[in-house]
C-alpha cells in the first residue's frame, strides 16, 4: 500500500529515513537502465557525460565514471569512497538548499501520484553549481529516473548523467523540470509534465519596479500592445518582463501571477 508521510520530506531526511530501509532490487536491472542514459547524455553534447548510480539505502555511489575527473576535477575514486558526503562537500550551499528543500521534495510529490511501474519513464532534471579545486563554481546539468520501491513507491536509487553548462550558463537560476519519455525513443518522444524556477539568492527574486508597473496595467485588463504603448517600449519587452515574472513566481500564467501580487501586496 503506498503512502504519503514523505511528501514533503527533504533529501537530508529522506536519507537518514531510508538508512534503515533493506529494500533493494535486481542489479542487473540496475545497470540495463544505466546503459541507456549514457545514450541519452551522448545526445546533448559532445563532452562525454557522467554516468552515476546512487544507493540511497547506503548513501553511497554504485557507479561514478572517469568523466567525473573532468567534469568536477575529482578523481571518481572519491565518489566511490566518499558517498553523498563527497558530493555535499562540494555542492554549492545555496543550490542544495533549493535542491533539498523544494527540488527532491517535489519529486518525491510527483511520484507518489504516479503509478508504481510507470516511475521508470520519468526523467527529473535540474541545475547546480559545484566548487571545483581551483576554488571556481562550474554549473552542472543532472538528468535522470529513480528506481523505486515496489510496495513505498519511494526512491531506492537514482542514476543518471550529469553534465558541465558552465559555459551556457550565465545567471545562478535553477531550472527543475519533470518529463515523461518513451523508453522505446526517449531522445524523440518526451513530454514536459513539471516546470519550476527556483533562487538561490533571494534579491533574484524580486520583481523590479518597472516589472511592477507592467504587472498593474495587467491588472487593469491591459493587452500587451497598449501597454507598450503606455510605456514607449515594444511588444517584445513586455512579453519579456512577462516571462520573467512568471519564472520567478512559479506561475503558470498571468492570472495566477495577478492573484500571487496581490496575495503578497506587490500590486
Amino acid at each position: 500500500m503506498r503512502t504519503n508521510r514523505y511528501l514533503s520530506i527533504s533529501f537530508q531526511g529522506y536519507l537518514q529515513n531510508l538508512f534503515f530501509n533493506k529494500e533493494s532490487v535486481e542489479e542487473k536491472m540496475l545497470y540495463d537502465l544505466l546503459a541507456q542514459f549514457e545514450i541519452y547524455g551522448h545526445s546533448k553534447l559532445t563532452a562525454p557525460p557522467l554516468l552515476y548510480l546512487i544507493d540511497y539505502s547506503k548513501a553511497s555511489y554504485l557507479v561514478m565514471t572517469e568523466t567525473a575527473k573532468i567534469i568536477t576535477s575529482y578523481d571518481p575514486r572519491d565518489f566511490l569512497d566518499g558517498g553523498l558526503e563527497q558530493l555535499l562537500d562540494i555542492f554549492q550551499p545555496d543550490d542544495f538548499s533549493i535542491y533539498n528543500k523544494h527540488v527532491f521534495p517535489e519529486n518525491i510529490s510527483f511520484l507518489q501520484k504516479q503509478p508504481n511501474h510507470e516511475h521508470d519513464k520519468y526523467i527529473f532534471s535540474y541545475n547546480f553549481r559545484v566548487k571545483h579545486k581551483n576554488g571556481q563554481l562550474i554549473s552542472l546539468l543532472q538528468q535522470g529516473n529513480y528506481i523505486t520501491s515496489p510496495t513505498t513507491g519511494m526512491p531506492l536509487y537514482s542514476m543518471g548523467y550529469v553534465v558541465d553548462i558552465t559555459a551556457f550558463k550565465q545567471d545562478n537560476l535553477i531550472y527543475h523540470t519533470i518529463d515523461e519519455v518513451d523508453r522505446q525513443q526517449p531522445l524523440l518522444n518526451k513530454k514536459r509534465l513539471v516546470e519550476n524556477f527556483f533562487y538561490p539568492n533571494e534579491e533574484d527574486r524580486i520583481i523590479s519596479k518597472r516589472e511592477t508597473c507592467i504587472l498593474c496595467y495587467m491588472a487593469e485588463g491591459l493587452s500587451s500592445k497598449q501597454i507598450a504603448w503606455k510605456l514607449r517600449i515594444s511588444e517584445n519587452t513586455i512579453a519579456n518582463h512577462r516571462k520573467n515574472m512568471l519564472q520567478k513566481t512559479n506561475c503558470k500564467n498571468v492570472a495566477q501571477l495577478i492573484a500571487f501580487a496581490c496575495k503578497n501586496r506587490i500590486i
